[in-house]
C-alpha cells in the first residue's frame, strides 16, 4: 500500500474516533468548497480556509498536511464513487450521479480537474483506486499494485475530464455505464488468469 493509501486509511479511522474533530474537519471543508466556487485553486490561500472557518493555523495542520491535502479530501468523497467501480462496490448508477453533479457544476469541476488541481485529483483517485485491489487481486495482478491503480484510474479520469471540457457530448448515465464496463475489463485483464490470457 503506498504511503498516500495509508494515509487516508490512518485519517479515516482517526476522524471516525472524535466527533471534535470531525467537526473541525468539516468546517475547513465547508470553507475550503465556498473559496472553490469563486477562486481557482491556485488562488486559494490556507490564510483564506482559516479565515472564513475560523480555525487556527495550528489546527488546520493536525488535520490536513497543506492545500493538497484539503483538496484530496474534499474530493473523496466523489472520487471513492469512481474508484468503486473497480472493486464493485459502486454501480454505474452511482457513478452517473455524480458525473451529473460534477457536469452542473461545470466551472468548479473544469477547475478541479486542470492544472494545478487536477495533478492532487488524479493522485487522490490513485489512491483511492489502490485500496480497492484487494488482496487476493493483488496476489495476481500483472503489474504492481500501484501501477495497476495508475491505470485504473486513467482509464477513468481521461474521458470524465475530455468530457466536462466539452470535447464530447453524452449523457452522465451512458458515460458512467461506459466506464462501469472498460474499468471491469481492464481490471480483469490486469490479472493473471484474467480476459487477457483467455483472448
Amino acid at each position: 500500500m503506498s504511503p498516500q493509501s495509508s494515509a487516508i486509511a490512518r485519517s479515516t479511522r482517526t476522524e471516525a474516533q472524535d466527533p471534535r474533530s470531525r467537526r473541525t474537519r468539516a468546517d475547513l471543508l465547508q470553507a475550503f468548497f465556498a473559496l472553490a466556487l469563486s477562486r481557482r485553486y491556485h488562488e486559494i490561500r490556507i490564510a483564506d480556509v482559516l479565515a472564513m472557518s475560523g480555525v487556527a493555523k495550528s489546527t488546520f495542520y493536525e488535520h490536513f498536511s497543506g492545500k493538497d491535502a484539503l483538496l484530496a479530501a474534499s474530493m473523496e468523497g466523489p472520487l471513492g464513487i469512481l474508484a468503486g467501480l473497480v472493486d464493485g462496490s459502486r454501480n454505474a448508477s452511482d457513478a452517473a450521479t455524480i458525473l451529473a453533479h460534477f457536469h452542473e457544476n461545470g466551472t468548479l469541476a473544469r477547475s478541479l480537474f486542470h492544472g494545478p488541481a487536477a495533478r492532487v485529483v488524479r493522485e487522490a483517485l490513485v489512491a483511492q483506486v489502490e485500496v480497492r485491489l484487494q488482496p487476493p487481486q493483488r496476489t495476481r495482478l500483472r503489474l504492481p499494485p500501484r501501477l495497476a491503480a495508475h491505470a485504473l484510474a486513467d482509464g477513468m479520469l481521461s474521458p470524465v475530464v475530455a468530457w466536462l471540457r466539452g470535447e464530447a457530448a453524452c449523457s452522465a448515465p451512458v458515460l458512467a455505464s461506459s466506464l462501469a464496463v472498460a474499468v471491469a475489463g481492464l481490471r480483469d485483464a490486469l490479472l493473471v488468469g484474467g480476459a487477457a490470457d483467455n483472448g
